[in-house]
């Protein structure tokens, strides 16, 4: 079964991460699918929690697969 969600918002959540052996802070960042409310049957919010070096992957998976799809409209 697909959902389809209307609105995607990406965070950083700053309660959400790792310190580093160096001191510093391994940040996660949040991925969130939200609906427009419309009536009983809306869905629940999904996310999921990204490491930086997942965020940047699917980052450029989303642009290769947006340069793909691009590529097959026709031109006018």
């Amino acid at each position: 079964m697909t959902i389809y969600y209307s609105d995607v918002r990406v965070l950083i959540d700053p309660e959400m991460g790792d310190p580093l052996p160096d001191g510093g802070w391994l940040q996660d960042l949040s991925v969130i699918l939200t609906e427009e409310p419309c009536g009983a049957d809306t869905l629940r919010p999904a996310g999921i929690t990204l490491e930086p070096s997942q965020a940047r992957e699917l980052a450029f998976e989303l642009l290769e697969v947006a340069e793909h799809a691009d590529r097959m409209r026709p031109r006018r």
